[in-house]
């Protein structure tokens, strides 16, 4: 490998090292600002899909 695949790969680690990083504090701040709901569990609610599942017992 040369210089520049390296100096790649070494910047795509570190993008998606920040990506993972703010995701997961952009989680822990909207579930503290919504009482402990999930940004998952409050679109899956408001787009019904919960009820979907829900009724097929």
């Amino acid at each position: 490998m040369d210089a520049e695949t390296i100096a790649g790969l070494i910047g795509l680690a570190v993008g998606l090292l920040v990506l993972l990083g703010l995701s997961i504090f952009e989680s822990r701040a909207y579930r503290q600002e919504h009482n402990g709901e999930g940004m998952m569990h409050h679109w899956l609610s408001a787009h019904h899909v919960l009820d979907r599942v829900r009724r097929r017992h």
